[in-house]
């Protein structure tokens, strides 16, 4: 067959081929979108009464969705479980202020004012919905923006440098990246009394966390904590219902579905004398 034959067909079948390309696409689309449907409607029951364990239990939810991750963990109690020793170390302290850099929906903003009703939370992020959603969520669990609980749109290195270094303040920080050029040496050294909950996107720029570990290490001490592939999640299982249901669908449950195993830097000033 010469050059031109294929040349004819190609461009007569091409067309062709694009469309139930795109045909099959849409296809594969709706048929996710039902299956996903159906498997909320299927655990609607677990996912419909606020947080059922862990650090937030008892958190309302007024939605039954999440922004920019996973929503069945967090209603199950079970989302970045890798944190909760470390927030259950966090009960004891007292911070002057809280801030949430990333809050998203108001999960961790909202969890934590309820934790620590005495400190004030500043909760940021870019996104106009995730502010509107993290006020939403702080109304339904009777807290009211203003003066103990505000929403903002950009943190900067100047509004942590803006912060009482005396204090002992909690930054909660989880910005897709821009941890790099927020949390700079001269940063690390004017919070050395406060502590640090960083979760680090190496996905997004390669050495960031051995970058940021350093830089703490002068000032505070630092803990590594890897998160667990959501294949294995299930092991971690303490809810008898949830424990009741088939494997598979324990596993879709608890998915948090990240791009890439996840690292968290957690540092806490140093004791005087080291």
């Amino acid at each position: 067959m010469s050059v031109l034959s294929n040349n004819v067909i190609w461009n007569f079948l091409h067309p062709l081929a694009e469309v139930f390309a795109d045909l099959y696409q849409n296809e594969l689309k709706e048929r996710n979108q039902k299956y996903q449907e159906d498997f909320k409607q299927k655990y609607l029951y677990l996912l419909s009464n606020g947080v059922r364990r862990g650090p937030f239990k008892g958190l309302k939810y007024p939605f039954l969705s999440s922004i920019y991750s996973a929503f069945y963990p967090k209603v199950l109690g079970y989302y970045e479980m890798e944190l909760h020793p470390i927030l259950d170390k966090l009960k004891s302290k007292k911070f002057n202020s809280i801030l949430d850099i990333g809050c998203a929906e108001g999960y961790y903003a909202v969890g934590l004012a309820k934790m620590f009703p005495n400190s004030k939370i500043v909760a940021y992020d870019i996104d106009p919905l995730a502010r509107q959603r993290t006020q939403e969520m702080a109304s339904a669990n009777q807290i009211r923006v203003g003066d103990r609980f505000e929403l903002k749109e950009y943190c900067t290195a100047n509004d942590l440098l803006g912060l009482d270094p005396t204090s002992r303040h909690l930054i909660f920080s989880d910005c897709e990246g821009f941890e790099g050029e927020l949390f700079s040496v001269e940063v690390i050294s004017h919070l050395s009394k406060s502590d640090f909950i960083i979760e680090v996107h190496d996905f997004e720029i390669p050495g960031l966390c051995d970058r940021l570990y350093a830089g703490f290490s002068a000032t505070h001490l630092v803990e590594l904590i890897k998160s667990i592939d959501d294949l294995y999640r299930y092991r971690y299982i303490e809810d008898p219902e949830l424990l009741s249901l088939n494997l598979t669908d324990q596993i879709q449950l608890l998915a948090e579905k990240r791009p890439a195993q996840m690292e968290w830097l957690y540092c806490t000033s140093l004791p005087l004398g080291i």
